[in-house]
C-alpha cells in the first residue's frame, strides 16, 4: 500500500516526500473542486515539474460533482485540463460523469489517468461496474464504507486491474462526507439564520453548554464522568465527527489489497501535513511487519493493540 498526500504549497512537496508520501494531489481555484485548501494556479505547472523531479506522481482534483452550467465554462475547463495533460499531469480526480465521458471518449482521451473521486460515492459493485465504462484506472472509496461492505467492489476492481484507494481513518475530517452531502456550505442550508462557525452538520454549541450530567449511576465509575462529558461534547459539537473507521477496519482494507492510502486534509499547516504523513508511513510499516510475520487474525489483534496506544499525535 502506498501513501497519497495532499499539498497546497510548492514548499510542501519535498518534506512530504521525505516523510513517506509516494504520490501527491492538489486542487486549484480555477477548476471546480470539492473542499478547501487550494494551490495557487500559477504554481501548478512548477508543481508538476517538482513532483516528477522527486520521482513522484501528481494528480489534480477536479471533483466538484455538479458540472458548470454554461458551454463557455465547460469549454474553458476542458481547455485547461488538456493543457495540464500535455504538461505532464499524471492523473485527474473526477466525480462528474459528463467530465468523465468527455475525457475518456474516442479521440479525446487524455494521456493522464482518470481517478473516480469519493465525492461521486460508489457504495456497491454495481455502481463500480458502471464507472468502469469510463476507463477509470483508480477508484477512491467513500469514507463511509467498511471493508466488509466494500469487499465486492474490491473484488471487481481487482479482476479488472483497477487500483483502489481509501482515506486514512485517523486524519480525515467528516466520516459521512460524500458528493451528495450539501451540509458544508451555508448557501446549501435552508435555515433562516445560517450557522457561521464550524460545519453545519454538527451542533454548534459551546463547551459545557450541551451535555449536562450531574451523576453517573454506575458503582465505581463515577470518576469517569468528566471524560464522558468531554467525549460527548466533542462528538456532538464542532470538536469532531464520530468515526466509522478504526484500526481494525484499516487493517482489513490493508490485508484485502487496497492499493493506496490517502491523507487529504489540504487546509492543514505544512508542518502538520509532514507529521501526519510520517504517522501514516509508520502505521503502514507496522501493518506490513505484522502481516508478514504472523497469521492474519493474530496480526490483526496485534495491530489494533499497538494502535490503541496512539495518543492522537497532538492533532
Amino acid at each position: 500500500m502506498k501513501i497519497v498526500s495532499c499539498f497546497s504549497s510548492l514548499k510542501e512537496l519535498a518534506p512530504l516526500a521525505e516523510a513517506g508520501a509516494d504520490e501527491f494531489y492538489t486542487a486549484v481555484e480555477g477548476l471546480p473542486a470539492f473542499s478547501v485548501g487550494f494551490l495557487p494556479d500559477r504554481d501548478l505547472a512548477p508543481a508538476i515539474k517538482k513532483a516528477h523531479a522527486l520521482g513522484k506522481k501528481i494528480a489534480l482534483a477536479v471533483n466538484a460533482i455538479h458540472a458548470p452550467a454554461t458551454d463557455k465554462r465547460l469549454a474553458a475547463i476542458e481547455k485547461r485540463i488538456r493543457a495540464l495533460d500535455k504538461l505532464g499531469m499524471d492523473a485527474f480526480i473526477i466525480s462528474n460523469p459528463y467530465l468523465l465521458a468527455l475525457f475518456s471518449g474516442r479521440g479525446k482521451r487524455l494521456r493522464a489517468e482518470l481517478h473516480l473521486s469519493s465525492v461521486q460515492p460508489v457504495f456497491n459493485s454495481l455502481g463500480a461496474a458502471f464507472f468502469t465504462r469510463f476507463g477509470v484506472s483508480r477508484l477512491i472509496l467513500p469514507n463511509q464504507l467498511s471493508p466488509h461492505e466494500a469487499r465486492k467492489i474490491l473484488a471487481l476492481c481487482g479482476a479488472k486491474g483497477i487500483e483502489t484507494e481509501i482515506f486514512d481513518y485517523r486524519f480525515f475530517g467528516c466520516a459521512y462526507i460524500n458528493g451528495r452531502c450539501h451540509m458544508h456550505k451555508p448557501d446549501h442550508y435552508t435555515l433562516k439564520s445560517a450557522i457561521l462557525e464550524g460545519n453545519l452538520c454538527r451542533i454548534n454549541a459551546k463547551p459545557g453548554g450541551l451535555v449536562k450530567l450531574g451523576t453517573l449511576d454506575l458503582p465505581g465509575r463515577a470518576k469517569e464522568l468528566p471524560a464522558l462529558v468531554n467525549r460527548l461534547e466533542n462528538r456532538f459539537t464542532c470538536g469532531g465527527s464520530p468515526r466509522l473507521s478504526n484500526a481494525a477496519a484499516f487493517f482489513d482494507f490493508f490485508i484485502s489489497g487496497a492499493h493506496y492510502l490517502k491523507y487529504g486534509t489540504r487546509h492543514d499547516r505544512p508542518e502538520v501535513k509532514v507529521k501526519k504523513v510520517g504517522e501514516l508511513r509508520a502505521m503502514l510499516s507496522l501493518a506490513e511487519k505484522l502481516s508478514g510475520s504472523m497469521p492474519k487474525a493474530e496480526a490483526r489483534r496485534a495491530f489494533v493493540k499497538e494502535l490503541s496506544r496512539w495518543n492522537g499525535g497532538g492533532f
